[in-house]
Parts: C-alpha cells; sequence; structure tokens
C-alpha cells in the first residue's frame, strides 16, 4: 500500500506543530512586552540603545565577541560553587557579579539582534557597563588584554586604535599606557640590549632622576641590575612624542560596553 501521503502529511504536520511551538506562540507570547515601570516617574527599563553605543553594537556584531561572551545570566540554581567552608553553592553568575539576577525576555525588547552568545571563552557581558563603568580601562583592555591582565587568551583589537605624533598637547582620548604597549600597538614591546644601552648613554641621568623622585632607595645604573629596574620603570612611563588613541568604532564599541546593564533592575518576572 502507498503510504507517500500518509508519510507527508506526517512530516507536513511535524514541521508545522514545530513551527507552531518554537516560533509563532513565543512570539504571540513575548512579541508585545513592553518596557517595566514600577512607579509613575520611574525612568522605563529596558531603555533602547542610542548614538555611539547603538554604533558600538554594529561593532560588537562585525568582530565577532558573541562567539566569545555570553550576555545571559543563568539563574540562582545553575552555576556551581563552593563557599571558604567547603559548602556547595548555586548561582555562580550571580557569585562573579554578573548581575543581580537572571536575564529574563523583557531584558532583550530592543536587541536586534539578540548577542546570547554561544559560549564563555570569556566572562559574561550582561551587565559589563554597571561592573566595570571604566571607559579608560575598556579601551586600554581591547588595545591589548594583557595590559589588564597577563594571563588573557583574549586577542587584541589594536585596529580600533591609532598610534600618532602628538601635536601641541596630549589628546584627552589618549590612552593612559606605559610605551610597553603603545609603541607597537597589539604587542608588549621592549627594546634590545643595544637599543637599551643607547638609550642609557643619552637620557640615563634624567631617567635616573625620574626614577628616585620621591624614592628614598638609591639605583646605580652602572650594574645590570640597576640598568633592568630602570628599564622595567621607563617602560611603565608614557611616550613621550607618541600618544595612542581610539578611532570611532573603538569609542563605539566602548561605549556600547558601557551601555550593557541588563539584569541590574528587579523584574518581577525574574523572581525565583
Amino acid at each position: 500500500m502507498d503510504r507517500g501521503m500518509v508519510i507527508f502529511l506526517g512530516a507536513v504536520l511535524t514541521f508545522s506543530s514545530s513551527w507552531l511551538g518554537l516560533v509563532v506562540f513565543p512570539f504571540w507570547q513575548l512579541g508585545k512586552q513592553q518596557p517595566y515601570q514600577k512607579d509613575e516617574g520611574d525612568e522605563p527599563y529596558p531603555q533602547p540603545l542610542q548614538g555611539k553605543a547603538l554604533a558600538g553594537r554594529k561593532v560588537y556584531q562585525n568582530n565577532g565577541c558573541m562567539y566569545c561572551h555570553t550576555q545571559q545570566v543563568r539563574s540562582e540554581k545553575f552555576g556551581d560553587w563552593w563557599d571558604a567552608n567547603g559548602e556547595h553553592k548555586t548561582g555562580a553568575d550571580i557569585k562573579r557579579s554578573y548581575g543581580l539576577r537572571r536575564t529574563v525576555s523583557r531584558d532583550y525588547i530592543y536587541d536586534n539582534p539578540t548577542m546570547l552568545g554561544t559560549m564563555r571563552t570569556g566572562p559574561d557581558l550582561a551587565n559589563i557597563g554597571a561592573r566595570n563603568p571604566s571607559d579608560a580601562w575598556h579601551h586600554t583592555h581591547l588595545l591589548n588584554p594583557r595590559s589588564a591582565n597577563g594571563w588573557s587568551i583574549m586577542p587584541s583589537f589594536a585596529y580600533l586604535y591609532s598610534r600618532e605624533k602628538i601635536v601641541g598637547s596630549r589628546s584627552d582620548k589618549a590612552l593612559t599606557l606605559g610605551r610597553e604597549w603603545t609603541v607597537d600597538p597589539g604587542y608588549r614591546w621592549r627594546p634590545s640590549t643595544k637599543e637599551w644601552d643607547a638609550i642609557v648613554a643619552e637620557r640615563g641621568s634624567a631617567l635616573v632622576a625620574q626614577y628616585t623622585a620621591g624614592q628614598p632607595e638609591p639605583i646605580n645604573i652602572g650594574t645590570p641590575e640597576g640598568k633592568k629596574r630602570l628599564l622595567e620603570f621607563w617602560l611603565t612611563t608614557p611616550e613621550e612624542e607618541y600618544q595612542v588613541i581610539p578611532n570611532a568604532e573603538g569609542d563605539a564599541l566602548v561605549a556600547y560596553l558601557l551601555a550593557l546593564r541588563k539584569a541590574e533592575v528587579p523584574l518581577p518576572e525574574a523572581k525565583e
């Protein structure tokens, strides 16, 4: 007996029910959600992105940040950790300050696309704007993550910055980093032995004066140990003639990161 029609109808029914259950019903249930406002006069939550932050979302997307970072805070019932007494607890995301609560659908009503992420090679960024509100830190971290965490495996985004000669005074946007991170953006630079010997011969006295300012401990650059200590100090000082500043995409990406403040406002549906 020919069962082709039965198989066809079964396939249609299977895919139709899946589409209705996974697409249509959730859209009907959640598609009309509005910002939450507990009391009249309170600022509705969430707020749509605007200006640089809106442009920064595109930079975040284009650079594939969602492949290493999530934007979803898990329930307090998930994520194991142990306290100082060895007692087992859950809610690791809350413990790590990824958010004050779990994220829910309302947190994402203005996100298009929604950057939930695929894995956590790096930390969750759902509320990074509240967790770390320093734009200077984000810029130095993007230029070279090893400048903030020596063990970081995050790639450098040095192409979001430019190294240029200072004309007049240093720009307000210039990154406050030592020359070891700015001479060759994206890498950790150190002079060769020959280069350092030439620098010490030319500017040794001035560098020693700078090193010893406010320090009672003397330094003898006539010894290998003294020259090494002076080098380590000099590398942490800013370049005199050059500066590193963010380009438009770098500024926009940091503005977007600072705007990420999900899971900060209490929502009734987020209670557990």
